[in-house]
C-alpha cells in the first residue's frame, strides 16, 4: 500500500480546463469548464486535442 502512495506521490500532474466536456471514465461525463489536475500525459492528450487548455496561474498569482 505504501508504494502505491509513494507512486502516486511522484505521479506529475498538471492542472487544465475543459474547453469540451470529456469522459475519463466510460459512463462519467466531465462537463467543459471543470478545472482538474490530470497526469501529465492526460493532460497533454487532452490539450493536443483540443479538449482543454492550461490552467496554470500566472507567475505572482495564486489560485
Amino acid at each position: 500500500m505504501a508504494d502505491q502512495t509513494q507512486s502516486a506521490a511522484k505521479t506529475k500532474v498538471a492542472p487544465v480546463k475543459l474547453i469540451y466536456d470529456v469522459w475519463l471514465e466510460e459512463d462519467l461525463r466531465t462537463p467543459s469548464g471543470t478545472v482538474l489536475e490530470l497526469p501529465l500525459e492526460r493532460a497533454r492528450e487532452l490539450i493536443d486535442a483540443g479538449k482543454a487548455e492550461r490552467a496554470d496561474p500566472l507567475p505572482g498569482e495564486s489560485r
